[in-house]
């Protein structure tokens, strides 16, 4: 029987192996050689014919689509091998102000590069959302303000906080107005919110009307002159116009002394009551007047004090005694136009809503102080990663102070994009 040491069958290894090629490995060398060079001559025949894409990390928004085959407008390349886009090159086209003021710089990081936040290469569509992160970076911090994600980390608006109210001082009841059969120029109405809060419109060239994101400011001649018209005589067909004490009280004596040029007989005669005037009318003056200039004088200060106690002070707030050498005070009506300054809404995607599934409290609000805002939890009925309605904060918050946005210079020539 013959014996196998372990010395004996080590003399069989070929310890010179890793010499000779084998089939595998042949193949191996084979293909890594042949697989570069044929990812060479690829990139090679798609740059001669003009194409940019086995570098390209994909199709650029809509709005730079112009410039795709260009990268190097917006790619500078700088002491490193990448050529990155840099902020100069952003602003060569698009004016970006900075943060809107009213933040502790201090207490901030440094503000992101333009391409931190608006991120390209992600298709056709706009420049993708700035994510959450981005704002929330600076604004998890209790000194600027808690933020996160939407509606969970939101706070609620400061507007609906404990103790805010209105400052405007006229004096308006929603729910008389939203009763049914109000007493109208024309008889019995039922008024909607639609009424008289307009969407604001703005004129595009190209395709007529739009609508802008907020309500048309309320003005007395289009929403509350059909109902609160000022007559201020019986004899004339007139109203008084909706302006400072000065021009209304011109305006009055100048309407009765073209009345009595034109009527004399009239400073005899008594009045008969007037449809359109109050039953709390102030009567005729005792004294019967002497002349046309009388007349005109009583008549103004009857006119005036019905004007300024009842015409004007059912809805302004109407100080000092008026007489014939002095006017009243007429405190002005701060109507607020925009209740979240810091924040955007646009009402144009939610005017199919009714205006008090939102503003909840408007239908039966009677005071001018109360807030008719809506609250967080109101929003996020909808806008909820759950719903689908976009929660970003970008969805209402801009970064940008457009306020101090301005005109770019010229920088390109048509050809520079050819």
């Amino acid at each position: 029987m013959r014996t196998r040491s372990a010395k004996t069958l080590a003399q069989r290894i070929d310890l010179n192996y890793f010499k000779h090629a084998g089939g595998m490995r042949r193949w191996r060398t084979a293909l890594s050689m042949l697989a570069p060079l044929a990812g060479l001559l690829w990139l090679g025949g798609m740059a001669a014919a003009g194409s940019r894409a086995p570098y390209s990390s994909g199709p650029v928004s809509a709005a730079h689509a112009f410039i795709e085959m260009k990268c190097e407008t917006c790619h500078v390349r700088d002491t490193s091998f990448r050529a990155h886009v840099t902020a100069s090159a952003c602003l060569t086209c698009h004016d970006a102000p900075g943060h809107p003021p009213g933040l502790d710089a201090a207490s901030l990081p440094a503000m992101p590069a333009c391409a931190d936040c608006h991120r390209e290469h992600q298709g056709r569509g706009a420049l993708a959302l700035t994510d959450d992160t981005q704002c929330v970076d600076c604004h998890a911090d209790s000194r600027v303000m808690p933020a996160g994600r939407f509606p969970q980390d939101h706070p609620e608006f400061a507007v609906m906080r404990g103790g805010a109210t209105d400052p405007g001082t006229l004096k308006f009841n929603h729910a008389v107005h939203a009763k049914e059969d109000l007493r109208g120029p024309d008889g019995p109405e039922t008024l909607e919110c639609a009424s008289c809060h307009k969407p604001r419109m703005a004129r595009a060239p190209s395709r007529g009307s739009t609508v802008t994101g907020l309500m048309a400011s309320i003005t007395y001649e289009t929403q509350c002159a059909r109902c609160h018209t000022l007559e201020f005589d019986p004899r004339l067909d007139k109203a008084a116009p909706h302006a400072e004490p000065a021009a209304v009280r011109a305006f009055v004596t100048e309407s009765l002394q073209a009345y009595i040029a034109a009527n004399p007989a009239a400073v005899t005669e008594r009045d008969v009551p007037a449809r359109r005037l109050p039953l709390n009318f102030p009567a005729d003056p005792a004294p019967q007047p002497r002349s046309a200039a009388e007349w005109v004088s009583q008549r103004a200060a009857r006119a005036e004090q019905y004007l300024w106690t009842k015409g004007c002070a059912d809805c302004h707030s109407v100080s000092g005694a008026a007489a014939p050498d002095r006017l009243p005070q007429i405190a002005p009506v701060k109507l607020t136009t925009r209740w979240m300054p810091k924040a955007r809404f646009d009402h144009a995607p939610h005017l199919m809503m009714q205006c008090a599934s939102c503003h909840t409290a408007a239908p039966s609000s009677r005071d001018t102080s109360d807030v008719l805002m809506p609250a967080v939890a109101t929003c996020a009925t909808c806008h909820t990663p759950a719903k689908g309605a976009a929660s970003q904060c970008a969805a209402c918050h801009d970064y940008h102070d457009w306020t101090k946005a301005s005109p770019v210079k010229p920088h390109f020539m048509l050809t520079d994009f050819q």
